[in-house]
């Protein structure tokens, strides 16, 4: 049979559809870039929102209107459960997270339904995205943010043993792998689960130490788990980008303590201080939402003064989406749309002009760039990222001079700048 792995949502989703496919393989099947040549489409939801929950919904019809096999995987089983049999009875089989090794069988016995499982964190060796690897070291999250539907959908806090860890960077390293994307709901709460908090740093340590590996990269630590051996380890070993994602969604203590974030406004002045005051040159990447209930016109000030200081060198900005089964579905006291919407677009201005003034700063340096490809407009360019530059989120370097070899490190001269992108040449 032939397949395709249809990939929604974040990067941790796209870890499970790498182990997806790696499980097609490995059970004798072939896998198709191109849906349209597949028998059977699996696709991998999510349903953080309501707004990808529709999205999933959308793609599993458009296949089953294309006449194929449709799977479908993810979060959306979390969320609704066996529900979905009876809402979207043409689909062939749900499959649930923790469950995907066993998706051939389930196809080859007729299954029709199998039950998440939080217990277990996926480790693969397959990987889709070139040079650079995202690495999943948790699954789940204990953190219980009034907003958030993660701990129901993904479980709590597991925490995948160092050494397996170690074992899948080092096989990732062996297939051409140079980056390492370490992820997870709270990549600063790792360990925690396991009475060993600190594990962090000394994973850290020793996915340095393997062979091939050039870049290491921090994404989605939360404000209270950023610790002083953690900021430390990331001053000390060289192969640790200098740049962290570190979602802070608010800077008010109302409107934190009504998000239920913990360590509040607090957490995140702590955070901000210890990153600038220990690391030379760091790129924070962040995430801010604005409203939520509770963000009044004080509120909201307070957040867009904390931008105005150019803290954050890269910045995404989402409006509150009430989901039910959540605390914050119900709260009142919560801005309407339009206004929402208007305080987003007044942060991402702000933001625009503070990106664009640094990355214009760096007109003249020399950086290195990891060469990811063919520009995608263009046979003539190539485009490649720095090292603080995350894959998909942030911004790219257009390489327009100079012999480039894919997957490989180069350095670079930076001859001009955009509002998000760097373009240089190859030395």
């Amino acid at each position: 049979m032939r397949y395709s792995v249809i990939s929604l949502g974040c990067h941790k989703n796209l870890v499970d559809s790498e182990y997806l496919c790696e499980q097609i393989i490995t059970g004798g099947g072939i896998l198709e870039q191109d849906p349209d040549n597949a028998d059977i489409v699996v696709v991998n939801t999510c349903s953080f929102l309501t707004s990808a929950v529709e999205e999933s919904i959308d793609s599993l019809l458009e296949f089953i209107s294309r006449g194929k096999q449709v799977i479908c995987a993810g979060c959306m089983i979390s969320r609704y459960g066996r529900d979905l049999l009876d809402e979207l009875p043409e689909v062939a089989l749900f499959i649930g997270p923790g469950r995907y090794a066993e998706l051939i069988d389930a196809i080859t016995s007729g299954q029709l339904y199998l039950s998440p499982k939080f217990d277990s964190v996926v480790s693969r060796s397959f990987c889709t995205t070139g040079a650079s690897a995202f690495v999943k070291v948790s699954e789940g999250c204990s953190n219980h943010c009034n907003y958030c539907l993660i701990p129901s959908i993904r479980g709590e806090l597991t925490s995948k043993p160092i050494q397996t860890v170690i074992e899948e960077c080092r096989v990732l390293a062996d297939g051409g792998v140079r980056e390492i994307i370490l992820v997870a709901q709270d990549l600063g709460s790792y360990g925690a689960d396991t009475a060993d908090a600190e594990s962090l740093p000394r994973l850290l340590e020793q996915v340095a130490l393997i062979e091939g590996i050039s870049w290491i990269r921090l994404m989605y630590v939360h404000p209270a788990s950023l610790t002083e051996d953690l900021v430390k380890a990331m001053r000390d070993i060289d192969k640790i980008c200098p740049y962290i994602d570190l979602p802070i969604q608010h800077c008010s203590e109302t409107v934190l303590k009504a998000m239920g974030r913990r360590g509040g406004s607090r957490a995140v002045k702590r955070a901000i201080d210890l990153l600038n005051s220990t690391l030379e040159d760091i790129w924070i990447r962040t995430t801010v939402m604005v409203g939520h209930p509770g963000e009044d016109e004080t509120a909201f000030a307070e957040i867009e003064t904390l931008i105005s200081q150019g803290h954050f060198a890269h910045l995404g900005v989402f409006c509150f989406s009430p989901e039910q089964g959540t605390r914050s579905y119900s709260m009142k006291n919560r801005p309407n749309k339009t206004r929402a919407q208007s305080r987003r677009n007044r942060i991402m201005a702000l933001q625009q002009d503070i990106s664009k003034k640094r990355l214009h700063k760096l007109i003249g340096e020399e950086v290195q760039v990891l060469v990811e490809g063919i520009h995608p407009e263009t046979d003539f360019l190539f485009i490649g990222r720095t090292a603080f530059q995350a894959p998909d989120v942030d911004g790219v370097t257009i390489i327009t001079e100079g012999t480039v070899e894919r997957g490989r490190l180069h350095q670079a001269n930076i001859t001009d700048a955009n509002d998000y992108d760097l373009i240089g040449t190859v030395l």
